[in-house]
């Protein structure tokens, strides 16, 4: 059982996003953005993303008895928030060079820092990044995290060994609604789940 649970999360977590949408580029101001463009290529057409969220992956291979190599990868994705009027792209980054590029739904005001005057009915989906919740529901009422680690075994005979973070988003919507509970690993919706009614909101 245990098995079952951490490939399915597994596959959410590395194949889902890439099935979403998928670019092959990024149009930014000062130039495209490719597969296979570094990191300091991406900062020079298209500058600080409006968000980031990394995590790091473990590839262990025993060579022999005695011999074990291990390799680390440090896995980002960037979002890029281009206004409520283009949709807003993601560019994974794998030890510094982007090896994927999605589209999401479309952005928001860049001044906006605030939570919207009254609660988004805007639908959200598995999948979606914590950038895109915010642009359509506002930050919520309360956040916790903590961390967990998954390994995979592939069929080359290597390990994976995956550093999740994992954040929990509570949004209260009022007395008469149920709360909203948000799931986010390594800043991707996994889950999305009903709480009990909320409490009166303070204006």
């Amino acid at each position: 059982m245990k098995n079952a649970k951490t490939s399915f999360w597994l596959c959410v977590l590395m194949l889902m996003p890439g099935e979403m949408l998928y670019a092959d580029t990024v149009a930014c101001k000062r130039g495209t953005v490719f597969v296979d463009d570094s990191r300091a290529e991406v900062l020079m057409k298209c500058g600080e993303p409006e968000g980031k969220e990394s995590h790091q992956e473990e590839l262990s291979e025993r060579l022999d008895r005695s011999t074990k190599q291990k390799q680390f990868v440090i896995v980002e994705e960037w979002t890029y928030n281009f206004g409520p009027n283009e949709l807003m792209s993601f560019v994974t980054l794998r030890n510094g060079k982007v090896t994927g590029i999605r589209t999401g739904d479309y952005g928001h005001r860049i001044s906006e820092k605030t939570r919207p005057p009254a609660f988004s009915d805007r639908i959200i989906s598995i999948g979606e990044s914590t950038s895109e919740v915010l642009a359509k529901w506002g930050e919520p009422t309360g956040k916790s995290s903590r961390k967990e680690e998954l390994k995979e075994k592939l069929l080359d005979g290597q390990v994976r060994t995956i550093s999740i973070s994992i954040n929990e988003w509570t949004y209260n919507l009022g007395p008469d609604r149920l709360m909203r509970i948000l799931i986010f690993r390594n800043g991707t919706l996994t889950e999305i789940k009903t709480g009990r009614y909320g409490y009166p909101i303070q204006e």
